[in-house]
């Protein structure tokens, strides 16, 4: 197994070229081997997505193509644009004839669905400002057109097929029922709307525009549901709901997608571009936010800083919550119990000093150390607290406060990580002078050789759920995988563009986010996964990600910055 990092930048299985002009829609024919597309070059194709070569012969318009829509059999497809003219088309038919010129629309028709059933599309136009539903068979248009003032661009039609949905350059959105305004205009956005959609129960429905918001509403009301989802930059272009009707998806102008809790509306993941409003601001500290974590039932978080504090926060209205718990020094190491009832905190003092969650008051102070005090992490049972200096590892018990293991030598750099194995028996360090070490948790002996692989400072190391695969972060770039029971490189490093200072997990296991210099976070694909795994329930879980600017689950945002080694010495 290669030694040296590999670009593992993500790039696609297939790329599919042909096509003269822009294209505008994409769809999967039903088994997924095949997929159709339009474009501005007047035409729809087909393609086999495992050779990337086009099926069959081109079906061609006279204009630009916009709409396109494949019935659920995959026997049917239907296209529009440009030209004013919707077609059906046969996908087995070598002549690529349509079968059907559906003629009506004043202007060129902008977006096109079917609706439950297959034999009924609708449609809407962009400048004749009308949605339309025509009968398939004989290409008639059904019941009386349903019309906006201004140009339409947006087009959905529920599950059931009852109830349309449209939106355009008047800012508004429509809902219809058998060809009669049933709700609307509903009015919010600020500038044109680009696309609608559904939610799976028709309960609600979301709205993208070149506000650079999306938004959600009330179906039966027509009321806006929480304030507008900000973080674009630019037009949001269009959006999509998952399968399972949670996630939600927005592209937009500023060349990001991005992905939304359906419910919440809070961003979810990519892109890590620090530039949508967290729901809370929490400011008070006088220095540079080291550490944080949550305390038990997600409401309050505790954060420790290099302004020698350690406070708590509530995570809905971002006041602190008491006093401050002072030390004398600098701070960059925290933990907390899992029952909440205890602090850990350490830095530049050389001292760990343990805090009554509820009261703030100082319960005892350990003093063992002789270098600064870099990281904490407490034993899965909560009887025991690691913690990390210059060279040494500590282990303390948490109600005695007394030193019972250590200190356990043998890095020869500063302890940046300290992580414990699922059932405790084993602790696993990261470390300035490149490796990553196992320890035995009863006797402080070293398991194995160090493992060896990185070229610069490791800086942060996460344990996999099912606790078999251990990932590391380091300054040479790149993140690595190791088996966990023997220190054997465990696939391919992950290659970045610069430092990296943070890694972790997914609750899965099947992804690590890592993060470091650029202050952005990369998701990547765990090598060598094992799907038989994909059910593994996570006993544990360490976060370690003191270094980079960090968006916690409530909304909350703290930037946190990494020292450079020099100022260690």
């Amino acid at each position: 197994m290669s030694e040296n990092p590999v670009d593992l930048t993500a790039k696609p299985l297939t790329t599919i070229s042909g096509h003269e002009g822009n294209i505008q829609r994409i769809e999967y024919l039903p088994v997924g081997e095949r997929i159709v597309t339009c474009s501005a070059d007047k035409t729809v194709r087909i393609w086999d997505v495992e050779n990337s070569e086009q099926e069959g012969t081109t079906m061609q318009h006279e204009g630009s193509v916009l709409g396109l829509a494949v019935t659920r059999d995959g026997k049917r497809i239907l296209s529009s644009g440009g030209d004013n003219i919707i077609r059906t088309w046969d996908p087995g038919d070598p002549t690529a004839k349509p079968l059907i010129t559906i003629l009506g629309h004043g202007d060129y028709i902008r977006s096109i669905a079917y609706l439950p059933g297959g034999t009924q599309i609708v449609t809407c136009s962009a400048r004749d400002m009308t949605v339309r539903i025509w009968d398939v068979e004989n290409g008639e248009q059904e019941g009386t057109s349903m019309e906006h003032q201004d140009i339409l661009y947006a087009l959905a039609v529920t599950r059931d097929g009852k109830r349309i949905l449209s939106g355009g350059e008047d800012k508004r959105i429509k809902v219809w029922d058998s060809g009669e305004l049933v709700l609307g205009p509903l009015e919010g956005h600020t500038d044109p709307v680009n696309c609608v959609r559904w939610s799976l129960d028709g309960s609600q429905l979301f709205s993208a525009s070149d506000d650079r918001t999306v938004r959600c509403w009330d179906s039966d009301a027509g009321e806006p549901i929480g304030e507008p989802w900000t973080g674009h930059t630019d037009w949001v272009n269009s959006i999509s709901l998952s399968p399972d009707g949670t996630k939600l998806v927005s592209a937009s102008r500023d060349k990001t997608v991005r992905f939304w809790d359906a419910h919440s509306g809070d961003p979810i993941d990519q892109p890590l571009q620090h530039d949508h409003a967290p729901l809370t601001t929490i400011s008070g500290h006088e220095g540079a936010i080291w550490n944080m974590a949550y305390l038990p039932r997600g409401t309050r978080i505790v954060t420790c800083s290099w302004d020698e504090t350690v406070r708590i926060w509530d995570v809905e209205n971002g006041k602190q919550e008491g006093t401050s718990m002072k030390h004398g020094d600098r701070l960059f190491g925290l933990a907390v119990t899992r029952d909440g009832k205890r602090i850990l905190s350490g830095g530049d003092d050389k001292r760990i000093r343990v805090w009554d969650a509820k009261t703030h008051k100082l319960i005892e102070e350990w003093r063992s150390h002789t270098g600064w005090i870099f990281c904490i992490a407490i034993s899965p049972d909560d009887h025991l607290a690691a913690s990390g200096d210059h060279q040494a590892i500590h282990v303390y018990g948490v109600e005695s406060g007394e030193l019972v293991l250590g200190p356990i030598k043998g890095h020869e750099g500063v302890v940046n990580c300290v992580v414990w194995s699922l059932d405790g028996s084993q602790l696993f360090s990261a470390s300035y002078d490149c490796t990553i070490r196992c320890w035995d948790s009863e006797d402080g002996k070293a398991i194995g050789e160090p493992w060896m692989g990185h070229t610069a400072d490791v800086g942060s190391i996460s344990l996999s759920p099912d606790g078999t695969k251990l990932a590391s972060a380091s300054d040479d770039k790149s993140v690595r995988f190791w088996d966990a029971r023997s220190g054997a490189p465990n696939g391919q490093p992950l290659r970045h563009g610069g430092p990296l200072y943070a890694v972790t997990f997914s609750p899965s296991g099947e992804f690590v986010a890592s993060g470091g210099h650029n202050e952005k976070v990369s998701i990547w694909c765990v090598p060598q996964w094992d799907d038989s795994q994909k059910q593994v329930i996570a006993a544990f879980r360490y976060y370690p990600t003191p270094f980079l600017t960090v968006f916690i689950p409530a909304g909350t945002e703290f930037l946190l910055r990494r020292v450079s080694s020099a100022n260690f010495s």
